[in-house]
């Protein structure tokens, strides 16, 4: 016990006197440990882990696939890839076709359906409405799921048998959010789009419903989907149960183990054959119904955010491996530099044992701390990347996203591993190099022939830069990225511009109410203090969606988006009115629809005519153009501006509902409350979901780029600081090693500024070296950033030029100190010492 303790002790008073080594090499763990561990866990959580439900391994997603273009409806439908790589397949059925296939469904077989819904408005007595994402469900939904109720029951079939009361289970992240876990809730009545629900129960911690990270929101309130027409439903429309044209409902089936899923297939093919309908209207094929995998639900991450997360996890791997290997290099240099020290203390009695084992403590001494401090950090980005990816990825909607934060074992115990077999092997090599030998040998051996070549090191260095040089190329693509989306002309000054959704459709309303909802809300937020003007918007700009059809202009089909816009919209957003006049007060839904179109738009539609008087048919729709207005960009800042025609707001029917936006002075903080006690005077059930300064809008459909760029820049200057400590440890060792040489050349007339010279060429070889092999790894990874850089190529010559330059500057600036330290050397007494 002394002995160790001893060892220990006298370890720790031999890494103190080298604070800069003991530094780095721990900082170099902890980082790559502590990334790797905190980016896995979110990838980990999004695209691994299964549902928290019964037996998820045998859930199924019922799909198909059909060609052409069927003549039928879909609603929020997605089309998922083909395991077996044939065309997509559609994921919407009828109730018609539910109903066929949970008649036909095999024993062992369970087949349930539900429709996702954005966004619904949950109310409590005088309390303000709260937005919630919801699902309409089938009866044996949770029975299917195999999902436990924290709270009370979980909906049966018979609340969706005909004349049952409207029934709703909380999920527990609402419930805790909305009711602070109050178990009275249960049995009491809520509104949901104002219409009366009993709440029956509340699930279970960590389920979220079956939309992990798509276009849909986490569910947090579930409904029985019998009860749509009144939830959902315009009055006097036909339920969306009898139309056999819509396709309405996701349906997923659980297959017991044992049962046969090829049967099970073709069981259900043949049902949904049998009541194919519009399916097939016009098809020369009947469509082939396909089982995929539905263990991480119905919405899981879009195939594009996948890929990203997946680059991200490469991306900090990479520095795992910079880190390890500009570990072993500090390792092998600092053990070069004291195998003297270590034959000394051989020769005067120090057992091989106790060498071997005092390294051994000192190896794990730092691998320990780097261990440590790696957790630490790990625990600490776990949360900002939460938050940076749910952000930037668009996975976060109504609360939040499914992420457990824990930290994954399994990539922390490789990490942790890795660290400390690299930290073990290269701090141990030095000790039994010098223990094998007589001791008498190093000591007889001086100068250039007696001092180990460091040439491991070097090699780890070359190694070191060429993993840098993606990431560094990267951070730079991703700066110029950003240099080129921050110059794209906007056409409008997005500061002091706040947002935020109205959708009249959660008050139960008819369509001819909304005008009246949206004209009375903008009347109510007028007059706020701070607010300068106010309007109306469909799509708010930059916001990644947009409205887009095709029409014709003198016999020519061509393409044309649009939106709507309110009274003053324009003016609000400080766009120039070119001619004519913009949509009013006046232009409501009895009066004739009007647009406006952009300048694009009439470079494109009508070349140098004006047009306004003219008429263009969308949709069915005459809209007559009475005014043309500057050009903004629409979907995002990559995009061209398009063809747009923005119509009056008060004459399309505002399903889904319009942005209220707002020139303000002041913070958005003191306006909210009031904005929302504005609204409620309009409807009490008139949900008002946080407001969005229009930046923020603009930040988040940039924000992959945004991601890509933070994170490169920081861990491509990480790798390039890894860098510049190991080339000066490595120099440092090799002008030691010289010494006796440079000396030699000194005294014979060598001027300083050749010995510089003399020291740095070995720098540059090494630095070109690692630049040799980097060059060509980061332009094969080139393109799997094609998709984010914008206004150049993954590829781009100039940026990796300029990468190799900043590598090369790295390393001379690295090598300049040891190589000024031995132009300052005094000859005589190096000489008189050698």
């Amino acid at each position: 016990m002394g002995g160790g303790t001893g060892d220990v002790r006298y370890t720790l008073r031999v890494l103190r006197r080298s604070p800069g080594f003991t530094l780095v090499a721990v900082l170099s763990l902890a980082i790559g440990i502590g990334a790797n561990t905190a980016i896995f866990g979110v990838v980990r959580t999004l695209l691994l882990t299964p549902l928290p439900v019964e037996a998820p391994e045998e859930l199924a997603l019922v799909t198909f696939r059909t060609e052409g273009n069927p003549r039928v409806s879909n609603m929020g439908s997605t089309d998922y890839p083909d395991p077996d790589g044939g065309p997509s397949l559609r994921s919407n059925f009828s109730s018609t076709h539910h109903r066929a296939l949970v008649e036909a469904a095999p024993d062992g077989v369970d087949v349930f359906a539900f429709h996702f819904v954005r966004g619904m408005a949950v109310g409590v007595g005088d309390r303000p409405a709260l937005l919630a994402g919801g699902a309409l469900v089938s009866g044996a939904y949770f029975p299917g799921l195999g999902v436990e109720m924290a709270v009370g029951r979980p909906l049966t079939p018979g609340d969706n048998a005909p004349g049952a009361p409207p029934t709703a289970v909380l999920s527990h992240a609402f419930w805790t959010r909305a009711f602070g876990g109050d178990p009275s809730i249960v049995g009491r009545t809520i509104r949901v789009n104002s219409v009366p629900v009993e709440v029956v129960g509340v699930t279970r911690p960590g389920f979220i419903g079956l939309s992990l990270g798509g276009f849909f929101p986490q569910t947090e309130i579930t409904l029985p989907m019998a009860h749509q027409p009144a939830l959902t439903g315009e009055p006097g429309d036909a339920p969306w149960a009898d139309r056999e044209d819509l396709l309405w409902l996701r349906l997923m089936a659980r297959v017991a183990e044992g049962v046969s899923r090829s049967a099970t297939e073709q069981t259900l093919q043949a049902a949904l054959r049998g009541t194919a309908g519009p399916l097939v209207e016009g098809q020369e094929h009947l469509p082939e119904l396909r089982l995929i995998d539905g263990a991480q639900g119905a919405q899981p991450v879009r195939p594009e955010m996948a890929r990203l997360l997946w680059l991200l996890l490469g991306v900090v791997a990479s520095v795992l491996l910079i880190a390890c290997v500009n570990l072993a290099s500090l390792m092998v240099a600092r053990g070069v530099a004291r195998q003297r020290e270590l034959a000394v203390r051989r020769a005067i009695g120090g057992g091989r044992p106790r060498i071997v084992r005092q390294l051994l403590v000192e190896s794990l001494i730092l691998a320990g701390a780097g261990t440590a401090l790696g957790i630490a950090l790990g625990l600490v980005a776990r949360s900002l990347f939460h938050g940076l990816l749910t952000s930037s990825l668009g996975m976060g909607a109504f609360g939040e996203m499914r992420f457990d934060g824990r930290l994954d074992p399994t990539v922390l115990t490789t990490s942790v591993v890795l660290g400390l077999g690299t930290t073990l092997l290269f701090g141990l090599l030095p000790a039994l190099r010098v223990t094998a030998v007589d001791p008498a040998e190093w000591l007889r051996q001086r100068g250039d022939d007696g001092t180990p070549r460091a040439t491991a090191g070097r090699l780890l260095i070359a190694l070191q830069i060429a993993v840098s040089v993606p990431l560094v190329v990267g951070a730079g693509l991703f700066l110029r990225t950003a240099a080129n989306l921050g110059s794209v002309e906007l056409g409008f000054e997005p500061r002091g511009l706040v947002t935020f959704r109205l959708d009249p459709g959660y008050t139960g309303l008819p369509e001819s109410e909304y005008p009246r909802i949206f004209r009375e809300a903008l009347a109510a937020v007028a007059p706020l203090e701070g607010v300068r003007s106010v309007s109306l918007l469909e799509q708010a700009l930059l916001g990644g969606i947009v409205s887009n059809s095709v029409i014709e202009v003198d016999g020519e089909r061509v393409p044309l988006y649009f939106n709507a816009v309110g009274p003053g919209l324009f003016e609000t957003l400080g766009v120039p009115i070119i001619e004519g006049r913009t949509p009013g007060i006046q232009d409501g839904p009895d009066a004739p629809r009007v647009g406006v179109v952009n300048e694009t738009a009439v470079r494109e539609l009508f070349g140098s005519a004006s047009p306004v008087g003219r008429t263009l048919e969308l949709n069915g729709r005459d809209v007559r153009i009475v005014g043309v207005v500057g050009d903004t960009p629409y979907r995002n800042r990559r995009d061209p501006v398009p063809a747009t025609l923005h119509e009056s707001a008060f004459q399309r029917n505002g399903y889904g509902g319009h942005e209220v936006i707002m020139r303000v002075d002041g913070p958005v903080g003191a306006l909210e409350p009031r904005v929302r006690d504005a609204i409620r005077s309009v409807h009490p059930d008139l949900p008002v979901p946080e407001l969005e300064a229009q930046t923020v809008i603009m930040a988040r459909t940039g924000a992959r780029e945004r991601i890509f760029m933070v994170l490169l820049t920081v861990f491509g200057a990480f790798a390039l600081l890894l860098a510049s400590v190991g080339l000066h440890g490595v120099t440092a060792y090799a002008v030691t090693r010289r010494t006796r040489e440079l000396g030699i050349r000194m005294a014979v007339g060598a001027r300083p500024d050749q010995i510089v010279g003399l020291v740095l060429r070995q720098v540059v070889w090494l630095a070109a070296a690692g630049l040799l092999a980097g060059i060509p790894l980061a332009l094969w990874a080139g393109p799997l950033v094609e998709s984010l850089v914008y206004g150049i190529t993954p590829t781009d010559p100039v940026t990796v030029v300029l990468a190799g330059a900043c590598l090369l500057a790295v390393a001379v600036g690295a090598g300049l100190l040891p190589a000024l330290r031995a132009a300052r050397m005094d000859v005589n007494a190096t000489l008189r010492m050698e």
